[in-house]
């Protein structure tokens, strides 16, 4: 009958390891998984002849027995094959696509109707359309990269700052937005600030006319550009678009305070993620230095960085000296400016 696998099969999943791969097979739909789900086996109990199994869009373990699995080395496919079935070549038919429908990769999205409450409401990218699973694969914002149908996906609204709110408390609900990695809302609210700030036709408290505290709202602005950068990391039209506008947060922020070492980290980040040159290095070299010269109490020249910077802040001043030399190394010297240089000395 179709629910009885062969013995071949079932030995053959009975010898799986932890950690390899598994797939429900097509036409098996129960409440908790479905025909086309894989995930990696947790636990695997041949006695039982079942195994527990971590879903890739299911967030704890299910128990599920042979009869509805197959193996699953490679991702996607969705039927099981028999073994006296010949193999499917492998073709561009498993790669992931760039569109499908209403979106295409890299695209922002926001996740919805999902039974997993937890991940509804989650913001998250879009990497690759899986058309034989017929799912987007979405790296989650501050969590792992999953398959979700089109269904459960929909394009975020543009953020809205209530009007007539305090400056303060447009700081304090940016920071919270940072938390939740909605860095979308936090840039708008860092910047309905920044903008309060600088109408001259409102009176302010002195405390938030003080520089530093107009420094940190750029800062803390150029901090979400930066995690937009890595986000896209590959789209380089795109990263650097974020790169560059982290970059004028970040040097506006050291204008406004020069002893704010967060600043100057952050400018070091941005600069790195424009395009590779070796001025660019040595800019980002001259600002992690400075910031890495800063102490939690002040360091030299007043600079204050806090501990916890200081091994992020030492990892990428290595990538921005290692960047330096690959480009001084790849740089082809004119020969007739070398004869003119010599001419001028």
């Amino acid at each position: 009958p179709e629910r009885h696998m062969g013995v071949e099969a079932m030995a053959d999943l009975a010898s799986l390891p932890k950690g390899e791969r598994v797939r429900v097979l097509g036409g098996r739909n129960f409440d908790k998984f479905h025909g086309g789900m894989e995930g990696t086996i947790v636990e695997n109990n041949a006695e039982n002849r079942n195994m527990r199994v971590q879903f890739d869009d299911v967030p704890e373990p299910l128990v599920v027995t042979y009869r509805h699995l197959e193996h699953a080395p490679n991702q996607g496919g969705y039927r099981h094959v028999k073994k006296d079935e010949p193999k499917a070549e492998k073709t561009d038919t498993s790669a992931l696509l760039k569109e499908h429908g209403t979106f295409k990769s890299m695209q922002l999205v926001r996740l919805h109707g999902l039974q997993t409450t937890e991940l509804n409401g989650r913001l998250g990218r879009l990497h690759g359309f899986d058309k034989h699973a017929q799912r987007w694969q979405v790296q989650v914002r501050g969590g792992e990269k999953k398959g979700f149908k089109e269904e459960n996906l929909q394009i975020p609204q543009k953020p809205e700052v209530p009007l007539f709110t305090p400056i303060e408390q447009l700081k304090e609900n940016g920071n919270e937005c940072v938390k939740k990695c909605e860095y979308e809302e936090a840039i708008a609210l860092y910047s309905a600030a920044i903008d309060l700030l600088e109408d001259s036709e409102v009176g302010h408290p002195p405390e938030l006319m003080d520089p530093k505290y107009v420094a940190v709202l750029h800062n803390n602005r150029a901090q979400c550009f930066i995690s937009l950068c890595r986000e896209v990391q590959g789209e380089d039209t795109l990263a650097r678009k974020y790169a560059m506008r982290a970059n004028l947060d970040a040097a506006k922020a050291i204008e406004l305070d020069p002893t704010n070492g967060k600043a100057h980290y952050r400018r070091g980040c941005a600069v790195l993620g424009m395009a590779p040159s070796a001025s660019r290095s040595k800019e980002a070299i001259r600002h992690l230095e400075v910031a890495l010269a800063g102490r939690a109490s002040g360091g030299k020249d007043g600079v204050v960085l806090p501990n916890s910077f200081r091994n992020e802040v030492s990892k990428l001043l290595d990538l921005a000296k290692g960047r330096l030399d690959a480009c001084t190394e790849a740089a082809v010297p004119d020969v007739e400016q070398c004869r003119e240089n010599c001419r001028q000395q």
